[in-house]
């Protein structure tokens, strides 16, 4: 069975040589937000086959693997499989140049190769950088427009979130997120950015309209380690002082907390 699969089914404890779930999921979402627009479309497929092979199959970048096996992966235009090695070679010049695979040794059928995550390539994390740098850039306490129905917004503050759920840290996709508001509707929330936080729907259910720093303890006892609890407490209540004008900082947000990558 893949690794990745089996920790999902939960017959197999995480290993801590290999990716975490979160970890990979988040990778994923890259892999189409960010590396779609780097590199070609068909050498995008070309990595898409290597990432599942590699990170999703065993947990770890390293594979050997014939290149006509990764072309069976693959249809051309007219629907026909590519299992000859040649043209996947040619798709390859692509990533070779964007640094997201290095083939440490090429055989007929044995090509040791390294794929590395989006995170990882250079013009992949570019973006990615980009997007967080822009995300802060927006004066906080000036900012009175509504994120929480925008479909644009809404993903400003995702990004701002790192791609995580605030309550619980699980990797999140513009798929699968919610926004919350810290301070309820009912209560005289807001939808500006800064009483809202990216979320997962189970804590966004789970929470209701109960105090966000009383659920993170509760989220302590069940999903996230003190030092989790502590990071998140912390960035909870700095953006519940901006909303309430209590920072004393002057314009501005606090800084994104980093999500951990083991």
């Amino acid at each position: 069975m893949a690794y990745i699969n089996d920790i999902l089914k939960g017959t197999i404890e995480p290993l801590p040589d290999r990716i975490s779930l979160e970890r990979y999921v988040q990778e994923s979402a890259f892999v189409t937000r960010y590396l779609s627009r780097v590199v070609k479309d068909k050498a995008l497929v070309v990595y898409q086959v290597l990432f599942h092979l590699s990170w999703f199959e065993t947990g770890k970048g390293e594979i050997i693997v014939p290149w006509a096996r990764v072309g069976s992966f693959i249809r051309s235009e007219q629907g026909n499989i590519i299992d000859n090695h040649t043209t996947v070679k040619r798709r390859l010049p692509d990533l070779f140049e964007h640094k997201c695979i290095a083939v440490n040794r090429q055989r007929g059928n044995a090509n040791e190769i390294s794929v590395h995550l989006p995170s990882d390539i250079p013009a992949c994390r570019e973006l990615i950088d980009q997007e967080e740098r822009e995300a802060r850039v927006e004066p906080l306490t000036k900012d009175e427009r509504d994120y929480y129905t925008d479909q644009g917004r809404r993903l400003v503050v995702l990004a701002r979130d790192r791609h995580a759920c605030v309550y619980c840290t699980t990797a999140l996709t513009e798929e699968n997120f919610v926004l919350d508001h810290l301070v309820p509707v009912a209560k005289g929330g807001t939808n500006r950015k800064r009483n809202l936080v990216a979320a997962c729907d189970v804590c966004n259910r789970r929470r209701s309209d109960s105090d966000p720093v009383h659920f993170l303890r509760e989220n302590y006892r069940q999903l996230i380690s003190q030092e989790e609890f502590l990071r998140q407490k912390d960035y909870v209540e700095a953006l519940l002082a901006e909303s309430a004008g209590q920072s004393g900082k002057g314009e501005g947000e606090p800084p994104p907390y980093p999500i951990s990558t083991t």
